[in-house]
């Protein structure tokens, strides 16, 4: 089973959600009961319920950082000022273009973004004056970035492309009942200049939430459970993506009840900077529905495609914001066990957001073992190969085999016929190209190191840190805070942009369908019990989080 938020622009024959993986993933169906999360982890005290406003006023004494490259045609905008406007066309070309030449903020709240153009002001100083309401269901950070076009904004576009990042700044409000703050704050990251927010937060009702508080907007994907649909929230005017699953089709598989718990549970438990974060789900008699942040900068597996392999400097920022989501899971005691190009999304500014939690693992503490074949085959890790079992070192294994194909466009052992495949990913020797650089091949070497207990990552992802391939490039506080700025941003127009979803799905009328006479038993429902995630209720009482495996 394989859910996916964003599915690329590729292989027409991928019906699967529109997601095409390059062989099929063999996916065995568990019996296990829905396992629960670890009870030394409190993370009630990270939930929170309700609708945080901010307002973005202005911006003042904002430049680039020093040593700042900017494109001659950008520098010699900045040299002659703002165009002129002298007729009514001009002024009405100017008005469609948005002030295009002034910088722009990209306002962010748990994965959550928004591009805000300015509405005046000059360079430094620009005007905003915007509005935006945020649903909270956890503790979260609120990020502001402005960034400086490096091309000219086509007509009714915001087009980012890698635009020159001016500063950024962090906070993380406070989610008292009606908290209200109105300041200046300093950059913290990029340039230099400060940023005039307010912020309030107003505690929610705890109302049951159904599929009518959305306006459905597009269908981004489509599978043999259900769908995925571009939704917005009418309350607050937020982006999502809406997974639908059919109760019905999921119960007449044995397994596949564990597989969607599974997901909402983990879901709900983490609250990561490189994960896609879980905003709301409910049901009704005939369906599920997840609710999760609304990343549309494209699959990883589509940018590696295009571009046939990334240089050392892009690869390792991807493999090291994957290596924190990954310790990030392994803390809460589960294994991911699915790593690869086409679980990956970049966001609206380039950061890695991991998701598709399907294949999850729970439970698994530090030496715990699991059997289950499952997996991608380019991805397997020999262990599964020999029946062995496997721990929690198999997703470095993955993240090894990752690194290897960013940085040369394969994966390490790949061949066509999957058997071969499976031998070659036994016993042949690892290969590198003369060109990869001695750091690279020697933390990948010892990623893929076939015996799992000598494998690098075997005694936690600090073990990973240190090594000289991360270690002398990364300072990690600053990548966990997302202020190192990401080496690629996505050609994104909005957060309403589908480009980068098929458009054999985004074509299609968004609806939600009606499931007639399913007639799901009480025993088939009782299973579903606890799946709605509401965070307000959630920490009040752990029955509601985790009572019958969840």
């Amino acid at each position: 089973m394989s859910w996916k938020l964003g599915s690329s622009k590729k292989h027409k024959d991928a019906k699967e959600l529109g997601v095409a993986s390059r062989s099929v993933t063999p996916v065995p169906l568990s019996r296990s009961t829905t396992p629960m999360p670890p009870a030394d982890i409190d993370q009630r005290a990270s939930f929170r319920s309700g609708t945080l406003t901010i307002r973005i006023y202005s911006g003042r004494g904002l430049a680039l950082p020093p040593g700042t490259h900017v494109p001659e045609v950008i520098q010699k905008q900045l040299d002659a000022g703002p165009p002129a406007r002298t007729s009514t066309s001009n002024r009405e070309s100017m008005q469609r273009r948005r002030y295009w030449w002034l910088p722009y903020v990209v306002l962010e709240f748990d994965k959550n973004e928004i591009l805000i153009d300015a509405l005046g002001g000059d360079m430094a100083n620009p005007v905003w004056n915007y509005r935006a309401d945020f649903d909270v269901s956890r503790t979260s950070t609120i990020s502001v970035s402005s960034y400086l076009r490096t091309t000219q904004c086509v007509q009714g576009q915001d087009d980012m492309g890698n635009d020159l990042l001016m500063a950024r700044v962090d906070l993380t409000p406070g989610l008292d009942a009606h908290h209200i703050s109105d300041q200046w704050y300093s950059a913290t990251a990029g340039g230099s200049g400060s940023f005039h927010l307010s912020v309030t937060f107003k505690p929610s009702r705890n109302e049951p939430l159904t599929i009518e508080a959305f306006d459905l907007l597009k269908v981004i994907g489509k599978g043999s459970f259900g769908k995925v649909m571009q939704v917005r929230k009418k309350d607050t005017q937020r982006v999502y993506a809406l997974k639908t699953i059919r109760k019905a089709n999921i119960a007449s598989r044995p397994g596949e009840i564990t597989h969607i718990l599974a997901e909402r549970t983990v879901l709900a438990l983490v609250n990561n900077p490189f994960i896609v974060p879980l905003k709301f789900s409910f049901q009704n008699p005939d369906k599920l529905y997840l609710v999760m942040s609304f990343i549309n900068g494209g699959e990883l597996f589509y940018h590696l495609q295009r571009e046939g392999k990334f240089d050392e400097y892009r690869s390792r920022f991807y493999a090291a914001e994957l290596l924190c989501a990954l310790e990030h899971l392994h803390m809460f005691n589960v294994v991911y066990r699915d790593l690869k190009p086409e679980n990956i999304l970049l966001d609206y500014t380039g950061h890695i957001a991991l998701c598709d939690f399907g294949l999850c693992k729970l439970n698994m503490s530090e030496n715990e073992r699991t059997n289950t074949f499952c997996g991608t085959p380019e991805y397997i890790a020999p262990e599964l190969l020999e029946s062995q079992g496997y721990t929690k070192t198999v997703d470095w294994w993955t993240l090894g085999v990752l690194l290897y194909e960013m940085m040369t466009g394969l994966p390490p052992f790949y061949d066509e016929n999957v058997n071969v495949m499976y031998q070659r990913i036994l016993s042949d020797p690892l290969q590198f190209p003369p060109d990869m650089p001695a750091e690279a091949q020697s933390v990948i070497a010892q990623l893929l190191q076939r015996d799992p207990s000598r494998r690098l990552g075997a005694n936690g992802g600090e073990e990973i840190k240190r090594h000289p391939f991360f270690s002398r490039h990364i300072d990690w506080h600053r990548l966990m805070q997302k202020k190192i700025p990401p080496p690629f941003k996505p050609s994104v127009e909005s957060v309403l942009d589908v480009a980068n979803f098929d458009q054999e799905f985004t074509s299609e009328a968004p609806q939600d369908s009606v499931v007639q006479d399913s007639h799901l038993s009480e025993t088939v429902q009782d299973q579903f019990r606890g799946f709605t995630y509401n965070p307000a209720d959630e920490h009040l009482s752990e029955s509601v989080t985790y009572s019958n495996g969840l």
